[in-house]
């Protein structure tokens, strides 16, 4: 894993890489050194092209994920699970929609004035580098997720836009963009594009970030890999808030089991835990 770390570093990390020289996209333009950004976009007709190709990347990851996920979840394909998952991917192909005219439109005109911009040009990108950032993109989006989502939870904005996302109590991978449009945004271009403000990323190493946080979040909604407890989340409302459980811990809103002593069991396991507890009684 060490190894491949350090390969994929010091390929990022050479200034003579320009990936116009391996990657043909019509009307699609790379600049020549990753080191500025991940698109080189000048004009309207520019963005609208860089929108539909970001666009079919991540409509393309999100449902090739999120349904293979649903196809194998061991929950039964009863007519109410496959009405909400269709409803989770209406949900989040809207949502996702607006994050994309952001994120290319963060890209194109707010990534350049970024203090940072440019740095890998004349700095050394490394494993420390590498480490360093990954560090800081996953405490900033934490510490950025946790307020915005504890915002979310306040009447007014649980009304108007967080309450949406929480009709789902037992969310599948698609619920994981199915939200209210602003708080898409608000929890994914601009919690995204934060840390890159705090600290300088290599822009290559930056969206690689955001890509497996993407994939980490569906699989956290799908439940059956969910370190953070956000299936938890949505059963109790009123604890584990965090993306990555950090300011969870911090602050004690994580997942108590005093403080919450009737157990959440998802639908698909308590026909096993019953099976589990009448053979005991049975022994």
């Amino acid at each position: 894993m060490i190894k491949l770390l350090l390969l994929m570093t010091s390929i990022i990390s050479s200034y003579c890489f320009n990936p116009n020289d391996y990657i043909t996209i019509p009307f699609l333009r790379f600049p020549d050194s990753l080191s500025y950004n991940v698109l080189e976009i000048n004009s309207i007709f520019e963005y609208l092209i860089a929108c539909v190709y970001i666009g079919l990347f991540y409509y393309s990851m999100y449902f090739c994920i999120s349904q293979l996920l649903v196809w194998s979840h061991p929950a039964p394909k009863t007519p109410e699970r496959l009405a909400q998952t269709k409803e989770e991917m209406r949900r989040g192909f809207k949502a996702l929609f607006y994050v994309i005219l952001l994120t290319t439109a963060i890209i194109w005109k707010i990534q350049p004035l970024n203090p940072y911009y440019g740095y890998y040009e004349t700095h050394e990108f490394g494993f420390k580098e590498f480490f360093i950032s990954l560090i800081v993109y996953m405490v900033t989006f934490d510490v950025w997720f946790y307020t915005s989502h504890i915002i979310g939870h306040m009447p007014f904005f649980w009304k108007h836009f967080h309450g949406e996302h929480h009709e789902f109590v037992e969310p599948g991978a698609y619920a994981q963009d199915a939200v209210h449009p602003v708080e898409a945004l608000i929890q994914g271009p601009i919690g995204h594009f934060l840390p890159t403000f705090i600290y300088p990323f290599h822009p290559a190493c930056h969206h690689i970030f955001g890509l497996l946080t993407s994939i980490y979040a569906q699989l956290a909604h799908d439940g059956r890999w969910d370190p953070a407890g956000h299936t938890l989340h949505h059963y109790y409302y009123s604890c584990n808030f965090s993306i990555w459980g950090l300011c969870d811990f911090i602050f004690g809103t994580g997942y108590n089991q005093e403080k919450y002593p009737i157990p959440y069991i998802p639908t698909w396991l308590r026909s096993k835990v019953n099976n589990k507890n009448q053979d005991k009684k049975i022994m």
